[in-house]
């Protein structure tokens, strides 16, 4: 399964999120990606009957044929991913630990290994070298491709490592260190658009990351949009606080330019309502 960032906002009354909301509740645990595609087929025709059967009578005769119920259930599996927070974790999980592993070529891992030895001297010319003989010899090596993205910005080559990081996401779309990257590239470029998609990506696929919404915040206050900032900055920071991170600072910060902007254009009723929604006290 490839997951993809959702495009648009569903209905409350669409039939067929209402089916992915009921296979999202009729899947319990997750052995593995077989059990999860037997439970899901499973489901769905259970989550369709329970859905239907609720409905009034105009919505049952809708859904009464054959074609209807297939076109539903599609749409219900296109729509799972975006309802249904426990399996987008399994199967981001799951996609990570068969992409992100060594490679299958020694003279690939060795390459790599050289070439982080050398990034860590900060001999960075050195180690894109590595890295580069590293990917001949495994072309789908996602580490290398992310560490040579990584090289060519601490060299200033903002454009290439832009093409390295869009090639791990070809191989791995939800990879977090290339999004959280390629973000950050595209803002240096100041193509803010982009690197909006980016963090936008970053905060559907983990959640549970405070990097997205920060990204995102971060985005809207360069932008001058304060108020818009606040619910991804506030969310990012009370992850920061719950996990006691150390960019508990830098959310701080960016908290103190929202306060003050908000304050010169005497909105400071709309902050102060926004922090008490989120519980966050700021003098």
């Amino acid at each position: 399964m490839v997951l993809s960032a959702p495009g648009f906002s569903l209905s409350a009354q669409d039939i067929p999120q209402k089916v992915a909301i009921e296979i999202c509740n009729c899947v319990d645990t997750i052995e593995n990606i077989d059990s999860l595609e037997a439970k899901v087929d499973r489901c769905s025709q259970q989550g369709l009957a329970t859905v239907i059967e609720a409905s009034s009578d105009e919505v049952q005769e809708i859904y009464s044929s054959e074609d209807a119920v297939e076109e539903t259930i599609t749409k219900a599996m296109q729509t799972l991913i975006t309802v249904c927070l426990k399996i987008r974790k399994y199967i981001i999980k799951d996609r990570r630990d068969k992409f992100y592993t060594r490679s299958s070529s020694s003279e690939a891992n060795k390459f790599y290994d050289d070439g982080n030895d050398l990034f860590g001297k900060e001999d960075y010319k050195g180690a894109l070298k590595r890295y580069t003989m590293a990917l001949k010899k495994d072309p789908v090596y996602i580490y290398a491709l992310d560490n040579t993205g990584l090289t060519y910005r601490k060299l200033g080559d903002i454009k290439k490592a832009i093409k390295c990081y869009k090639k791990s996401l070809d191989l791995y779309p939800e990879g977090s260190f290339a999004l959280q990257n390629l973000a950050y590239a595209y803002s240096a470029l100041n193509d803010f658009q982009n690197a909006l998609v980016c963090y936008q990506k970053m905060a559907f696929f983990y959640p549970d990351d405070p990097e997205g919404y920060f990204g995102i915040g971060k985005l809207y206050v360069s932008t001058g949009q304060y108020e818009t900032a606040m619910d991804y900055v506030f969310t990012a920071h009370r992850i920061y606080i719950a996990t006691k991170s150390d960019y508990v600072n830098d959310s701080e910060k960016l908290i103190s330019v929202i306060y003050n902007k908000l304050r010169e254009q005497n909105k400071l009723d709309v902050f102060n309502q926004k922090a008490r929604e989120f519980g966050i006290n700021h003098n």
